[in-house]
């Protein structure tokens, strides 16, 4: 985690949103690395205070704000627009930073998250999207994508419940191709409730039906683990 770019994304798997963070010059740093840790292989983050070695790569921009030449005037008027100028730079600096080498396709996975997240793509699943988290987000968005680009299928729903429970194990009725069972160990609860609902009406394929089983797996005959008594979901 060297770059302004890589601390800020970590930052953002943490909970942080970019607006939280103000960025500042060091007052101790490398000539080596643009971040300014204790350790150099940090991976979170703590505070929403970053300090950056500047003179790594914007020395450029920075060096006279950093060091101008009458110093003990400049440094008692303009202390503290200096330290927000350079705020206001670097968080510009970073929106190009974050963009750059973007395919179309992540500018598009980029574009749906946000209409998820504002109701704007479909009002009704913001609130249900909202409890998941940020990096799993990302990932049904893109799968959202796909789907929007090759149209629905079972094996896409497959994929957003593993997003969702990587242990989730889905069942297809033989006799029945279109009735579907779920079974996840966990303790039903309305947030585990909410995301599933949300995995239906996203990706499961219209004429579907889903059947979810909570904690205990439905018994089958000859698989020893689902027939232990009290342990056993009526089917």
């Amino acid at each position: 985690m060297n770059f302004l770019w890589d601390i800020v994304l970590r930052a953002q798997k943490q909970g942080w949103r970019e607006e939280e963070l103000f960025f500042q010059q060091a007052k101790e740093y490398s000539p080596f690395y643009e971040q300014t840790f204790s350790y150099i292989n940090e991976t979170s983050i703590s505070q929403g205070v970053i300090e950056v070695n500047l003179l790594y790569r914007f020395a450029g921009i920075f060096q006279e704000l950093l060091h101008p030449e009458d110093y003990e005037t400049e440094e008692a008027q303009y202390e503290e627009f200096r330290r927000y100028l350079i705020d206001i730079l670097l968080h510009m600096i970073l929106f190009s930073d974050l963009r750059h080498g973007l395919t179309r396709r992540e500018i598009y996975i980029d574009r749906l998250l946000i209409e998820l997240r504002n109701g704007s793509y479909w009002k009704e699943a913001t609130e249900d999207f909202a409890l998941i988290e940020a990096d799993r987000q990302n990932r049904l968005a893109a799968l959202l994508l796909t789907q929007m680009e090759t149209g629905s299928s079972l094996k896409k729903f497959r994929k957003a419940l593993r997003i969702l429970y990587p242990n989730a194990l889905l069942y297809q009725i033989k006799e029945e191709r279109k009735k579907l069972i779920l079974y996840l160990a966990e303790e039903e609860n309305e947030q585990r409730k909410r995301t599933i609902r949300l995995a239906k009406d996203l990706f499961l394929p219209i004429g579907f039906e889903l059947r979810v089983f909570w904690k205990y797996h439905f018994g089958i005959i000859g698989v020893e683990d689902t027939m232990q008594l009290d342990k056993i979901a009526l089917y």
